[in-house]
């Protein structure tokens, strides 16, 4: 998901958080984890299965993860 040889915020979709949310250490691994899916859908334009691909997830898994997080 890197557009580069090291990962940027921008990278990670942590450039969409609120201001007082700004370190990655503060956020809970499901907002992490909600926050990658997001990114990871903007991606591949929607396409579910080619973002599994990318997270390395099945697309069955990806789907229940969405539903979690009400993606």
């Amino acid at each position: 998901m890197c557009r580069g040889n090291e990962i940027q915020r921008a990278d990670l979709g942590l450039d969409m958080l609120r201001p007082q949310s700004q370190n990655l250490e503060e956020l809970s691994l499901e907002s992490v984890e909600a926050i990658l899916i997001r990114k990871a859908l903007q991606r591949s334009q929607g396409n579910v299965s080619q973002a599994a691909e990318t997270l390395g997830l099945s697309r069955g898994a990806l789907y229940r993860r969405m539903e979690k997080y009400g993606l």
